[in-house]
Protein backbone atom coordinates (compact mmCIF):
# COMPACT_ATOMS: atom_id res chain seq x y z
CA UNK A 1 0.00 0.00 0.00
CA UNK A 2 1.48 3.18 -0.88
CA UNK A 3 2.08 5.78 2.12
CA UNK A 4 0.69 8.60 1.67
CA UNK A 5 1.19 11.44 4.62
CA UNK A 6 -1.63 13.92 4.12
CA UNK A 7 -3.79 11.22 4.27
CA UNK A 8 -2.99 10.48 8.06
CA UNK A 9 -4.49 12.51 11.01
CA UNK A 10 -1.04 13.87 11.94
CA UNK A 11 0.38 14.51 8.18
CA UNK A 12 -2.79 16.79 7.66
CA UNK A 13 -2.57 18.59 10.78
CA UNK A 14 0.73 19.71 10.36
CA UNK A 15 0.12 20.65 6.87
CA UNK A 16 -2.69 22.71 7.90
CA UNK A 17 -0.63 24.29 10.60
CA UNK A 18 2.53 25.19 8.04
CA UNK A 19 -0.09 26.62 5.52
CA UNK A 20 -2.13 28.87 8.29
CA UNK A 21 1.63 29.96 9.78
CA UNK A 22 2.47 30.38 5.66
CA UNK A 23 -0.62 32.47 4.82
CA UNK A 24 -0.27 34.42 8.02
CA UNK A 25 3.10 35.52 7.67
CA UNK A 26 2.96 35.94 4.01
CA UNK A 27 0.13 38.78 5.14
CA UNK A 28 2.31 40.32 7.77
CA UNK A 29 5.42 40.27 5.59
CA UNK A 30 3.70 42.46 2.90
CA UNK A 31 1.93 44.66 5.52
CA UNK A 32 5.33 45.17 6.74
CA UNK A 33 7.00 45.82 3.44
CA UNK A 34 4.42 48.32 2.26
CA UNK A 35 4.22 50.08 5.42
CA UNK A 36 8.01 49.93 5.94
CA UNK A 37 8.30 51.63 2.03
CA UNK A 38 5.69 54.10 2.58
CA UNK A 39 7.42 55.23 5.93
CA UNK A 40 10.78 55.59 4.48
CA UNK A 41 8.97 57.33 1.05
CA UNK A 42 7.07 59.76 3.25
CA UNK A 43 10.37 60.75 5.10
CA UNK A 44 12.56 61.19 1.97
CA UNK A 45 9.73 63.53 0.58
CA UNK A 46 9.25 65.25 3.52
CA UNK A 47 13.04 66.15 3.20
CA UNK A 48 12.75 67.43 -0.47
CA UNK A 49 10.34 69.41 0.39
CA UNK A 50 11.75 71.48 3.38
CA UNK A 51 15.30 71.75 1.39
CA UNK A 52 13.62 72.77 -1.79
CA UNK A 53 11.49 75.07 0.34
CA UNK A 54 14.35 76.30 1.58
CA UNK A 55 16.87 76.98 -0.83
CA UNK A 56 13.72 78.58 -3.16
CA UNK A 57 13.08 81.24 -0.66
CA UNK A 58 16.72 81.64 -0.51
CA UNK A 59 16.93 82.30 -4.01
CA UNK A 60 14.27 84.62 -4.07
CA UNK A 61 16.05 87.30 -2.25
CA UNK A 62 18.52 87.25 -4.56
CA UNK A 63 18.90 89.16 -7.39
CA UNK A 64 17.53 88.02 -10.55
CA UNK A 65 20.78 88.55 -12.47
CA UNK A 66 22.51 86.20 -9.67
CA UNK A 67 20.45 83.31 -9.34
CA UNK A 68 21.41 81.07 -12.10
CA UNK A 69 25.28 81.17 -10.39
CA UNK A 70 24.17 81.24 -7.11
CA UNK A 71 21.80 77.66 -7.89
CA UNK A 72 25.08 76.15 -9.17
CA UNK A 73 26.65 76.75 -6.71
CA UNK A 74 24.64 75.09 -3.84
CA UNK A 75 25.99 71.89 -2.96
CA UNK A 76 23.04 69.63 -1.33
CA UNK A 77 23.99 65.32 -0.95
CA UNK A 78 21.06 64.36 -2.81
CA UNK A 79 19.22 67.78 -4.55
CA UNK A 80 20.95 69.02 -7.97
CA UNK A 81 19.62 72.40 -8.50
CA UNK A 82 19.46 75.18 -11.55
CA UNK A 83 17.93 78.24 -12.44
CA UNK A 84 16.66 79.21 -15.56
CA UNK A 85 13.96 81.42 -17.28
CA UNK A 86 11.72 78.73 -18.30
CA UNK A 87 10.62 75.80 -16.20
CA UNK A 88 12.32 72.38 -17.49
CA UNK A 89 8.96 70.83 -16.27
CA UNK A 90 6.06 71.40 -19.02
CA UNK A 91 3.58 68.55 -18.06
CA UNK A 92 3.76 67.71 -14.62
CA UNK A 93 1.75 64.76 -13.07
CA UNK A 94 -1.41 65.02 -11.06
CA UNK A 95 -0.70 62.39 -9.22
CA UNK A 96 1.86 60.57 -7.42
CA UNK A 97 5.19 61.46 -5.53
CA UNK A 98 6.14 63.98 -7.83
CA UNK A 99 2.73 65.95 -7.83
CA UNK A 100 2.53 65.39 -4.27
CA UNK A 101 5.37 66.98 -3.18
CA UNK A 102 5.09 70.17 -5.74
CA UNK A 103 1.30 70.64 -3.84
CA UNK A 104 3.28 70.45 -0.30
CA UNK A 105 6.22 72.68 -2.10
CA UNK A 106 3.42 75.27 -3.24
CA UNK A 107 1.34 75.06 -0.07
CA UNK A 108 4.79 76.29 2.10
CA UNK A 109 5.37 78.99 -0.58
CA UNK A 110 2.41 80.78 -0.68
CA UNK A 111 0.43 78.67 -3.51
CA UNK A 112 2.83 79.76 -6.10
CA UNK A 113 3.26 77.82 -9.21
CA UNK A 114 5.32 74.48 -8.55
CA UNK A 115 5.35 71.40 -11.25
CA UNK A 116 6.14 67.84 -10.61
CA UNK A 117 7.37 64.73 -12.36
CA UNK A 118 8.15 61.52 -11.24
CA UNK A 119 9.48 58.19 -12.27
CA UNK A 120 11.43 55.04 -11.32
CA UNK A 121 14.98 54.82 -11.91
CA UNK A 122 17.59 52.32 -11.59
CA UNK A 123 20.47 53.95 -9.53
CA UNK A 124 23.65 53.20 -7.97
CA UNK A 125 23.15 52.44 -3.96
CA UNK A 126 24.51 55.03 -1.57
CA UNK A 127 26.33 52.22 0.41
CA UNK A 128 28.44 50.53 -2.85
CA UNK A 129 32.51 51.68 -1.85
CA UNK A 130 33.85 49.99 -3.82
CA UNK A 131 33.65 52.33 -6.76
CA UNK A 132 36.29 55.65 -7.06
CA UNK A 133 33.66 58.13 -8.83
CA UNK A 134 33.36 59.91 -5.76
CA UNK A 135 33.99 59.67 -1.98
CA UNK A 136 33.90 56.66 -0.10
CA UNK A 137 30.59 56.18 1.36
CA UNK A 138 29.21 59.30 -0.33
CA UNK A 139 26.58 57.70 -2.47
CA UNK A 140 25.47 58.37 -5.86
CA UNK A 141 27.07 61.53 -7.20
CA UNK A 142 24.24 63.80 -8.41
CA UNK A 143 26.31 66.35 -10.04
CA UNK A 144 26.98 66.11 -13.93
CA UNK A 145 30.10 68.84 -13.67
CA UNK A 146 32.52 65.90 -11.55
CA UNK A 147 34.64 63.87 -13.74
CA UNK A 148 34.66 59.89 -13.43
CA UNK A 149 37.44 57.66 -13.71
CA UNK A 150 36.12 55.53 -17.24
CA UNK A 151 37.18 52.42 -14.96
CA UNK A 152 34.97 53.44 -11.63
CA UNK A 153 32.70 50.65 -10.76
CA UNK A 154 29.62 52.42 -10.70
CA UNK A 155 28.37 49.48 -7.71
CA UNK A 156 25.22 47.62 -7.74
CA UNK A 157 21.99 49.26 -8.85
CA UNK A 158 18.67 49.98 -6.72
CA UNK A 159 15.75 51.16 -7.81
CA UNK A 160 14.60 54.37 -6.72
CA UNK A 161 12.13 56.97 -7.80
CA UNK A 162 13.29 60.45 -9.48
CA UNK A 163 11.20 63.66 -8.76
CA UNK A 164 11.72 66.83 -10.93
CA UNK A 165 10.58 70.15 -9.71
CA UNK A 166 10.13 73.56 -11.03
CA UNK A 167 9.30 75.95 -8.81
CA UNK A 168 8.23 79.67 -10.03
CA UNK A 169 10.76 82.16 -8.22
CA UNK A 170 9.43 84.96 -10.34
CA UNK A 171 7.45 85.57 -13.66
CA UNK A 172 10.50 85.35 -15.73
CA UNK A 173 12.16 83.05 -13.10
CA UNK A 174 12.52 79.57 -12.33
CA UNK A 175 13.84 77.19 -9.91
CA UNK A 176 14.89 73.45 -11.47
CA UNK A 177 15.37 70.66 -9.00
CA UNK A 178 15.76 67.14 -9.37
CA UNK A 179 15.91 64.36 -6.31
CA UNK A 180 16.28 60.81 -5.60
CA UNK A 181 13.86 59.28 -2.97
CA UNK A 182 13.38 55.53 -2.13
CA UNK A 183 12.09 53.17 -4.63
CA UNK A 184 10.20 50.21 -4.56
CA UNK A 185 12.47 47.41 -2.44
CA UNK A 186 12.71 43.50 -2.19
CA UNK A 187 11.79 42.24 0.60
CA UNK A 188 15.45 42.29 3.14
CA UNK A 189 17.04 38.66 3.20
CA UNK A 190 17.25 38.78 6.51
CA UNK A 191 13.37 39.28 7.04
CA UNK A 192 12.84 35.91 4.41
CA UNK A 193 15.20 33.88 6.34
CA UNK A 194 13.73 34.75 9.60
CA UNK A 195 10.36 33.92 8.46
CA UNK A 196 11.77 30.80 7.10
CA UNK A 197 13.26 29.83 10.41
CA UNK A 198 10.16 30.44 11.85
CA UNK A 199 8.16 28.24 9.74
CA UNK A 200 10.68 25.49 10.48
CA UNK A 201 10.19 25.69 13.98
CA UNK A 202 6.68 25.96 13.96
CA UNK A 203 6.57 22.70 11.29
CA UNK A 204 8.94 21.09 14.51
CA UNK A 205 6.08 21.96 17.21
CA UNK A 206 3.49 20.65 14.76
CA UNK A 207 5.25 17.22 14.07
CA UNK A 208 5.81 16.82 18.08
CA UNK A 209 2.23 17.82 18.27
CA UNK A 210 0.61 15.77 16.39
CA UNK A 211 2.72 13.04 16.94
CA UNK A 212 1.01 12.90 20.67
CA UNK A 213 -2.11 12.58 19.13
CA UNK A 214 -1.96 10.19 15.58
CA UNK A 215 0.66 7.72 17.83
CA UNK A 216 -2.46 6.62 20.37
CA UNK A 217 -4.83 7.01 17.22
CA UNK A 218 -2.78 4.32 15.26
CA UNK A 219 -2.29 1.99 18.37
CA UNK A 220 -6.36 2.38 18.79
CA UNK A 221 -6.78 1.70 15.19
CA UNK A 222 -3.89 -1.60 15.20
CA UNK A 223 -6.03 -2.96 18.55
CA UNK A 224 -9.39 -2.77 16.35
CA UNK A 225 -7.80 -4.42 13.62
CA UNK A 226 -6.83 -7.01 15.83
CA UNK A 227 -10.04 -7.54 17.52
CA UNK A 228 -11.74 -7.60 14.04
CA UNK A 229 -9.33 -10.45 13.29
CA UNK A 230 -10.35 -12.71 15.94
CA UNK A 231 -7.90 -12.43 18.34
CA UNK A 232 -8.43 -12.28 22.27
CA UNK A 233 -7.06 -10.18 25.19
CA UNK A 234 -6.89 -7.28 22.63
CA UNK A 235 -6.06 -4.01 24.38
CA UNK A 236 -5.18 -0.34 23.80
CA UNK A 237 -2.63 1.69 24.72
CA UNK A 238 -4.07 4.41 27.14
CA UNK A 239 -1.95 7.44 26.33
CA UNK A 240 -1.99 10.74 24.71
CA UNK A 241 -3.85 13.52 25.27
CA UNK A 242 -7.21 13.42 27.23
CA UNK A 243 -10.03 12.98 24.84
CA UNK A 244 -7.58 10.10 23.06
CA UNK A 245 -7.21 8.13 26.31
CA UNK A 246 -10.99 8.37 26.97
CA UNK A 247 -11.22 6.92 23.88
CA UNK A 248 -8.33 3.94 24.29
CA UNK A 249 -10.65 3.27 27.65
CA UNK A 250 -13.62 3.02 26.18
CA UNK A 251 -12.16 0.68 23.42
CA UNK A 252 -10.72 -1.47 26.03
CA UNK A 253 -13.67 -1.93 28.21
CA UNK A 254 -16.04 -2.39 24.49
CA UNK A 255 -13.80 -5.52 23.90
CA UNK A 256 -13.61 -7.37 27.17
CA UNK A 257 -17.61 -6.79 27.25
CA UNK A 258 -17.71 -8.19 23.29
CA UNK A 259 -14.95 -10.40 24.63
CA UNK A 260 -17.09 -11.93 27.35
CA UNK A 261 -20.51 -11.69 24.80
CA UNK A 262 -18.86 -14.11 22.46
CA UNK A 263 -17.54 -16.86 24.92
CA UNK A 264 -20.60 -17.25 26.78
CA UNK A 265 -22.60 -17.72 23.39
CA UNK A 266 -19.77 -20.24 22.16
CA UNK A 267 -19.62 -21.97 25.11
CA UNK A 268 -23.34 -21.78 25.12
CA UNK A 269 -23.63 -23.37 21.22
CA UNK A 270 -20.83 -25.83 22.22
CA UNK A 271 -22.79 -26.91 24.80
CA UNK A 272 -25.96 -27.59 22.92
CA UNK A 273 -23.83 -29.44 20.22
CA UNK A 274 -21.90 -31.72 22.89
CA UNK A 275 -25.02 -32.12 25.06
CA UNK A 276 -27.49 -33.10 21.71
CA UNK A 277 -25.22 -36.10 20.62
CA UNK A 278 -26.29 -38.18 23.51
CA UNK A 279 -29.71 -38.50 22.58
CA UNK A 280 -28.84 -38.15 18.56
CA UNK A 281 -27.29 -41.40 19.29
CA UNK A 282 -29.59 -43.31 21.55
CA UNK A 283 -32.26 -42.38 18.75
CA UNK A 284 -30.07 -43.98 16.20
CA UNK A 285 -29.48 -47.10 18.16
CA UNK A 286 -33.57 -47.14 18.89
CA UNK A 287 -34.17 -47.00 15.60
CA UNK A 288 -31.56 -49.23 14.13
CA UNK A 289 -33.49 -51.89 16.53
CA UNK A 290 -36.75 -51.38 14.59
CA UNK A 291 -37.72 -53.96 13.01
CA UNK A 292 -40.42 -52.13 10.70
CA UNK A 293 -37.98 -51.57 7.44
CA UNK A 294 -40.64 -48.86 5.96
CA UNK A 295 -40.39 -46.86 9.57
CA UNK A 296 -36.90 -47.45 10.43
CA UNK A 297 -36.30 -45.75 6.34
CA UNK A 298 -38.39 -42.97 6.96
CA UNK A 299 -36.24 -42.42 10.64
CA UNK A 300 -32.45 -42.51 9.44
CA UNK A 301 -32.72 -39.43 7.43
CA UNK A 302 -33.86 -37.39 9.62
CA UNK A 303 -31.47 -38.50 12.41
CA UNK A 304 -28.17 -38.38 9.79
CA UNK A 305 -29.86 -35.01 8.96
CA UNK A 306 -29.46 -33.61 12.49
CA UNK A 307 -26.47 -35.24 13.19
CA UNK A 308 -25.04 -33.41 10.29
CA UNK A 309 -26.61 -29.99 11.80
CA UNK A 310 -25.14 -30.36 15.15
CA UNK A 311 -21.69 -30.78 13.82
CA UNK A 312 -22.09 -27.86 11.66
CA UNK A 313 -23.10 -25.69 14.34
CA UNK A 314 -20.06 -26.73 16.65
CA UNK A 315 -17.79 -26.38 13.64
CA UNK A 316 -19.80 -22.69 13.37
CA UNK A 317 -19.37 -21.81 17.09
CA UNK A 318 -15.33 -22.76 16.87
CA UNK A 319 -15.02 -20.65 13.48
CA UNK A 320 -12.36 -17.61 14.71
CA UNK A 321 -11.76 -18.99 17.65
CA UNK A 322 -9.44 -21.94 17.19
CA UNK A 323 -6.33 -21.93 19.17
CA UNK A 324 -4.32 -22.81 16.00
CA UNK A 325 -0.69 -20.50 15.69
CA UNK A 326 -0.31 -19.36 12.25
CA UNK A 327 2.28 -20.13 10.11
CA UNK A 328 3.28 -19.37 6.15
CA UNK A 329 1.73 -22.24 4.32
CA UNK A 330 1.04 -22.33 0.48
CA UNK A 331 -2.57 -22.25 -0.33
CA UNK A 332 -2.06 -23.88 -4.09
CA UNK A 333 -1.21 -26.71 -2.35
CA UNK A 334 -3.72 -27.16 0.06
CA UNK A 335 -5.94 -26.51 -2.54
CA UNK A 336 -4.57 -28.98 -5.05
CA UNK A 337 -4.12 -31.85 -1.74
CA UNK A 338 -8.24 -30.77 -1.02
CA UNK A 339 -9.37 -30.91 -4.28
CA UNK A 340 -7.34 -34.79 -4.82
CA UNK A 341 -9.16 -35.66 -1.03
CA UNK A 342 -12.95 -34.48 -2.68
CA UNK A 343 -12.43 -36.10 -6.33
CA UNK A 344 -11.83 -39.90 -4.07
CA UNK A 345 -15.17 -39.20 -2.27
CA UNK A 346 -16.96 -38.33 -5.13
CA UNK A 347 -17.16 -34.60 -4.85
CA UNK A 348 -16.81 -32.53 -8.60
CA UNK A 349 -13.70 -30.25 -7.34
CA UNK A 350 -10.70 -29.21 -9.69
CA UNK A 351 -7.36 -26.99 -8.60
CA UNK A 352 -6.55 -24.34 -10.44
CA UNK A 353 -3.58 -23.16 -8.74
CA UNK A 354 -0.19 -23.85 -10.65
CA UNK A 355 2.15 -21.21 -9.30
CA UNK A 356 2.73 -21.18 -5.10
CA UNK A 357 0.98 -19.03 -3.15
CA UNK A 358 2.37 -18.59 0.33
CA UNK A 359 0.17 -16.84 3.09
CA UNK A 360 0.17 -16.67 6.95
CA UNK A 361 -2.82 -18.29 8.23
CA UNK A 362 -4.36 -21.05 10.02
CA UNK A 363 -4.10 -24.35 8.08
CA UNK A 364 -6.82 -26.46 9.64
CA UNK A 365 -9.45 -23.50 9.43
CA UNK A 366 -8.75 -22.13 5.98
CA UNK A 367 -8.59 -25.70 4.57
CA UNK A 368 -11.82 -25.73 6.08
CA UNK A 369 -13.68 -22.76 4.94
CA UNK A 370 -11.92 -24.08 1.30
CA UNK A 371 -13.47 -27.62 2.03
CA UNK A 372 -17.11 -25.79 1.87
CA UNK A 373 -16.57 -23.41 -0.63
CA UNK A 374 -15.95 -26.09 -2.46
CA UNK A 375 -18.62 -28.76 -1.44
CA UNK A 376 -20.86 -25.83 -2.00
CA UNK A 377 -20.46 -25.59 -5.60
CA UNK A 378 -20.12 -29.16 -5.80
CA UNK A 379 -23.43 -29.37 -4.28
CA UNK A 380 -25.78 -26.23 -5.99
CA UNK A 381 -23.56 -25.83 -9.10
CA UNK A 382 -22.81 -29.58 -10.37
CA UNK A 383 -19.33 -29.39 -9.56
CA UNK A 384 -16.68 -26.78 -8.83
CA UNK A 385 -12.83 -25.32 -9.86
CA UNK A 386 -11.10 -23.76 -7.11
CA UNK A 387 -8.57 -21.13 -8.26
CA UNK A 388 -5.38 -19.89 -6.08
CA UNK A 389 -3.62 -16.57 -7.37
CA UNK A 390 -2.64 -13.17 -6.04
CA UNK A 391 -4.25 -9.96 -7.15
CA UNK A 392 -2.83 -6.35 -7.55
CA UNK A 393 -2.45 -5.50 -4.15
CA UNK A 394 -0.74 -8.99 -3.30
CA UNK A 395 -3.58 -10.38 -1.70
CA UNK A 396 -3.94 -14.15 -1.38
CA UNK A 397 -6.95 -15.12 -3.38
CA UNK A 398 -9.02 -18.59 -3.59
CA UNK A 399 -11.77 -17.92 -5.65
CA UNK A 400 -14.00 -21.29 -6.15
CA UNK A 401 -16.59 -20.44 -9.61
CA UNK A 402 -19.03 -22.98 -10.62
CA UNK A 403 -21.35 -23.00 -13.60
CA UNK A 404 -24.98 -23.41 -11.94
CA UNK A 405 -27.56 -21.26 -12.43
CA UNK A 406 -26.33 -18.67 -9.92
CA UNK A 407 -28.18 -17.10 -7.25
CA UNK A 408 -30.90 -13.94 -7.27
CA UNK A 409 -29.16 -10.79 -6.74
CA UNK A 410 -31.56 -10.00 -3.59
CA UNK A 411 -30.50 -12.91 -1.72
CA UNK A 412 -26.46 -13.04 -2.15
CA UNK A 413 -26.22 -10.53 1.03
CA UNK A 414 -28.00 -13.55 2.82
CA UNK A 415 -25.46 -16.32 1.35
CA UNK A 416 -23.67 -16.13 4.77
CA UNK A 417 -26.33 -16.17 7.40
CA UNK A 418 -26.50 -18.95 9.32
CA UNK A 419 -29.29 -21.80 8.29
CA UNK A 420 -30.20 -19.96 4.89
CA UNK A 421 -30.35 -21.53 1.52
CA UNK A 422 -31.20 -20.74 -1.76
CA UNK A 423 -32.40 -23.80 -2.99
CA UNK A 424 -35.09 -22.08 -5.16
CA UNK A 425 -32.68 -20.76 -7.47
CA UNK A 426 -29.42 -22.99 -7.23
CA UNK A 427 -31.88 -27.15 -6.65
CA UNK A 428 -33.40 -28.79 -4.09
CA UNK A 429 -30.57 -30.25 -2.59
CA UNK A 430 -30.39 -30.99 1.32
CA UNK A 431 -27.66 -28.96 3.53
CA UNK A 432 -28.11 -26.86 7.24
CA UNK A 433 -26.85 -23.55 5.36
CA UNK A 434 -23.87 -23.36 7.41
CA UNK A 435 -21.07 -23.93 5.03
CA UNK A 436 -20.95 -19.95 3.49
CA UNK A 437 -21.03 -18.64 7.22
CA UNK A 438 -18.46 -20.71 8.29
CA UNK A 439 -16.22 -19.52 5.80
CA UNK A 440 -17.60 -15.84 6.62
CA UNK A 441 -16.31 -16.56 10.12
CA UNK A 442 -12.93 -18.09 9.27
CA UNK A 443 -12.19 -15.43 6.72
CA UNK A 444 -13.12 -12.89 9.55
CA UNK A 445 -11.13 -14.29 12.08
CA UNK A 446 -8.14 -13.51 9.44
CA UNK A 447 -8.61 -9.88 8.76
CA UNK A 448 -9.67 -10.94 5.29
CA UNK A 449 -13.39 -11.16 3.34
CA UNK A 450 -15.69 -13.63 1.69
CA UNK A 451 -16.91 -12.05 -1.66
CA UNK A 452 -19.73 -13.85 -3.31
CA UNK A 453 -21.01 -12.69 -6.73
CA UNK A 454 -22.72 -14.35 -10.04
CA UNK A 455 -20.34 -14.91 -13.19
CA UNK A 456 -21.57 -13.77 -16.44
CA UNK A 457 -23.26 -15.42 -18.56
CA UNK A 458 -24.13 -17.89 -15.61
CA UNK A 459 -22.47 -19.55 -12.74
CA UNK A 460 -21.55 -18.08 -9.26
CA UNK A 461 -18.44 -17.41 -8.12
CA UNK A 462 -17.20 -17.45 -3.90
CA UNK A 463 -14.27 -15.54 -3.49
CA UNK A 464 -11.83 -15.97 0.14
CA UNK A 465 -9.60 -13.20 0.42
CA UNK A 466 -6.39 -13.20 2.91
CA UNK A 467 -4.45 -9.67 3.35
CA UNK A 468 -0.95 -9.70 2.10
Amino acid sequence: MTWRPFNTLAGRMVLVTLIAVLVSYAIALLLYSNERGAALRRAAETTVIERVAYTAERLRDVPLAQRERAASEIRDFSIQYTAAGTPEIIIADQSGAGARVARAISTRLDNIDVRGYARDVDRPSRRWRGGRGGPEGEGPDLDPRRRHSPNSDPGPLIRMTEISLSVQLAPTSWLNAKAYVPGPRPLPLSVLIGGLVSLVIVGIGAVLVSRQIARPLADLAIAARSLGAGERNVTAPVSGPDDVRRASIAFNAMAERLGRQLNRQRQMLWALSHDLRTPITALRLRAELIEDESVRARLMPALQEIERLTEQALSLARAGASEEARVSVDLAEIAQTLCGELQDMGVSATADAPQPVVAACRPDEIARAMRNMAENAAKYGGGGVMHVSRNAMGEAVIEVTDDGPGVPEDQIANLTAPFFRADEARSQANGAGLGLAIAQAIADSHGGRLELANRAPRGFSAKLVLPA
